[in-house]
């Protein structure tokens, strides 16, 4: 009788985790994952080490490792070959997020891993790079190391008692936090096959499509560095899912190059070259989020500018000061011009090559390279396909307006979520003329409301404030209610043209002088002098 396989288990608290982690010992090896880990599955995880709740098994495969970089979260380590490396089968998103965390600094990108636990409210958030901490939000990123953790509290002396307790509470909670984890040994996968399988499906055995590719990539020792992980960490941002045309032209832009299957002195180079476009990439996704006001990629109405700002992103870190406002300018201005002559992602290649020297100037080539327009643009209502850049355009100037759920009066509505969905407008009338088949006739909603809304809007009482933030008055529920559709569409037409002319000039600033700010041209003669 063949003797029988049993795994070794132990119980790493976290602080071992991250060691090993450092230490090159714990490798993530590729994974077809259907779903990629957002940031409320890391807030929920850390809820989880709080309360000691039990978060599953880790099951890992003790093999050789070969030296190299070594990528867990945002931790990158250059790690020597190890013999008895943990190669993860199964809670790699898991231990992804939990050392990402724990090991995150103040240049990591990706919210996931900017897990910090709010004291006012008794909750983990993670927050984007963007987004300042604030008062009483304790990072996790310190916990595990003694001093840093001191010295927060140091810094934080306004904390009253039970702030104080609680803080200490979610720290000893962390390091005192462990896991159970299943290693099994020796070059026969078949036992690794079969506990996977019972993990996953109790009393079931199965061959995982899964798990086969996770034990192939750890038999050849796959490293990541490809357009299909980049598309899967670039998923996490919260932006969307970039098409892999556009995370080429990216990675091209990034490193200044025109061939993404050569100019690679080895594999090392290529993956830090994913590496640096994946950062950059990130810093682009706040800039478009928090500085340009566009929230979705569905909704960047000139695709081009994603590899352009991966480049500036990547040679000059994120946009800052003069720079960031006058790429706003190009940005918008392009939005409705266009940013290339014939609006092909190919191009954008080309347009990084402006960006070089210096930030500002690299701005201020790019609005120099825009089309001239032959007469003052308008806006265009009857765009409202998410094909067409116009259509993009109204409906970001809807959005600006904060609308609310119609029937949840009040509440706001969430447009990544919409967007991940469908088209987010409903009909408002039910009519087929020009005006009628355009965007003064239909509203931002949720999927729930199919439309036509015109009795939705006549039978609830809506104040002002809801109303103001679809482009609606009374006058204009007024016109519904006596059934008059076409004054009613003329009526709103003219309230969204308003609305949109004034959202894209008070970022494209046409008219406005562009070029370096007139203060540092002061401050540089003030040198000279």
């Amino acid at each position: 009788m063949a003797a029988v396989t049993r795994p070794k288990v132990c119980r790493p608290s976290l602080s071992e985790l991250v060691d090993l982690a450092r230490r090159g010992r714990i490798r993530i090896p590729a994974s077809p994952a259907s779903r990629q880990w957002g940031r409320d599955d890391v807030t929920r995880l850390f809820d989880s080490v709080l309360h000691g709740y039990p978060m599953g098994n880790v099951l890992v495969w003790q093999r050789p490792a070969p030296s190299g970089s070594v990528v867990i979260g945002p931790l990158v380590i250059e790690a020597e070959a190890v013999g008895d490396a943990f190669w993860v089968v199964d809670g790699r998103q898991r231990l992804a997020a939990l050392v990402g965390a724990l090991t995150a600094t103040a240049d990591t990108v990706d919210p996931r891993f900017r897990i910090h636990f709010d004291l006012a409210t008794g909750e983990f958030v993670a927050l984007s790079r963007r987004e300042e901490p604030g008062d009483g939000r304790l990072p996790m990123a310190l916990v595990l190391d003694a001093a840093e953790t001191d010295a927060w509290f140091r810094a934080n002396t306004y904390l009253s008692r039970a702030q104080r307790a609680l803080a200490e509470q979610v720290v000893e909670a962390v390091r005192d936090y462990r896991i159970p984890l299943y290693v099994v040994t020796g070059q026969d996968d078949r036992p690794v096959r079969e506990i996977y399988a019972r993990i996953n499906t109790p009393g079931k055995p199965s061959d995982s499509a899964e798990v086969l590719h996770t034990l192939r990539s750890i038999t050849d020792e796959q490293k990541p560095g490809d357009l299909r992980t980049l598309r899967a960490s670039v998923r996490t941002f919260g932006f969307g899912d970039l098409p892999e045309e556009l995370l080429v032209r990216s990675v091209l832009a990034s490193r200044n190059s025109r061939d993404i299957e050569g100019g690679f002195r080895d594999e090392d180079d290529r993956r830090a070259a994913f590496a640096r476009t994946e950062t950059a990439l990130g810093h682009v996704v706040d800039y478009l989020r928090d500085e340009a006001d566009i929230p979705h990629v569905k909704l960047v109405p000139r695709p081009q500018c994603i590899p352009v700002l991966a480049r500036f992103t990547a040679t000059f870190g994120p946009p800052g000061g003069r720079a960031a406002d006058l790429l706003r300018r190009w940005i918008w201005r392009g939005a409705v011009l266009g940013v290339t002559r014939h609006g092909h992602l190919e191009e954008a290649t080309h347009l990084a090559e402006q960006v070089h020297t210096h930030p500002v100037d690299s701005a201020q080539r790019l609005i120099e390279s825009l089309p001239t327009p032959l007469a003052p643009w308008k806006p265009d209502l009857t765009r409202i396909g998410l094909d067409h850049p116009q259509a993009k355009v109204n409906i970001l100037s809807l959005l600006a307006l904060g609308p609310r759920c119609l029937t949840r009066p009040g509440a706001p509505i969430d447009a990544v979520k919409l967007l991940a969905a469908r088209i987010p407008l409903v009909p408002i009338v039910d009519d087929r003329s020009g005006l009628g088949s355009g965007l003064a006739n239909h509203l931002i909603q949720p999927s729930e409301e199919a439309g036509p809304l015109a009795g939705l809007l006549v039978r609830l009482d809506l104040d002002e404030t809801v109303l103001a933030g679809h482009c609606l008055d009374a006058e204009s529920i007024e016109l519904l209610r006596r059934g008059r559709t076409a004054a009613f569409l003329e009526r709103r037409a003219y309230k969204a043209e308003t609305v949109i002319h004034r959202h894209v000039q008070n970022r494209a600033l046409f008219g406005f002088r562009d070029g370096p700010d007139l203060a540092t041209l002061f401050d540089e003669d003030d040198e000279l002098d």
